[in-house]
């Protein structure tokens, strides 16, 4: 296989990725939205009800018809000061969650256009890697505000330590392209 045509595999696979990608920084905003306007408008709904959880990945929101909804905090239970907290730790985890899939996604539509080793693809692999460690302590937090206010353990919290990892290690990893590229280059120069 000739390099045109692995290039060539990557921008299809990217292609893919970017429309993922984009499909799914779509979904986490409208969700977001969704759960502040749950938090900002949503009282008793008679049959229905309306209740958050707080894992890994953020503010989770359960709309449900029924009594018994166990490791969940009901909204209708929630006085107004509660509601624009949690309103706020779920735009703050929407916000890190969002510039990880959004430095992604850029990264991949470079992919699709051909863009392979540029300094634009060294700094959303770096910017990635950023927002993971950002977002993970963003996630902590949130978590211990989250059971501050409503009295309700997060769960699976711990799972952010992986997302620190994760990033951190991404980071470096990009930090060493981004040194190798200037070697490269510097040794272009001098020959």
């Amino acid at each position: 296989m000739t390099t045109a045509d692995s290039i060539s595999q990557i921008q299809r696979f990217a292609n893919v990725f970017v429309v993922l990608l984009s499909l799914a920084l779509g979904a986490l905003v409208l969700f977001h939205l969704f759960v502040v306007g749950m938090l900002s408008f949503f009282h008793d709904g008679g049959a229905w009800h309306a209740a958050l959880s707080f894992s890994a990945t953020g503010t989770n929101l359960s709309v449900f018809s029924g009594v018994d909804h166990t490791n969940t905090v009901l909204i209708e239970a929630l006085r107004w000061p509660q509601r624009a907290i949690l309103s706020l730790i779920s735009i703050a985890c929407a916000i890190g969650n969002g510039l990880v899939l959004f430095h992604l996604r850029q990264l991949f539509a470079l992919y699709s256009r051909g863009v392979i080793f540029s300094q634009n693809n060294i700094y959303h692999i770096k910017r990635f890697g950023l927002w993971l460690v950002i977002g993970a302590i963003v996630i902590n937090i949130s978590g211990r505000m989250f059971q501050m206010i409503t009295g309700h353990a997060p769960q699976e919290i711990a799972n952010s330590l992986m997302a620190f990892l994760y990033g951190g290690m991404t980071y470096v990893i990009a930090r060493v392209m981004e040194l190798g590229r200037e070697a490269d280059q510097e040794r272009k120069e001098f020959i």
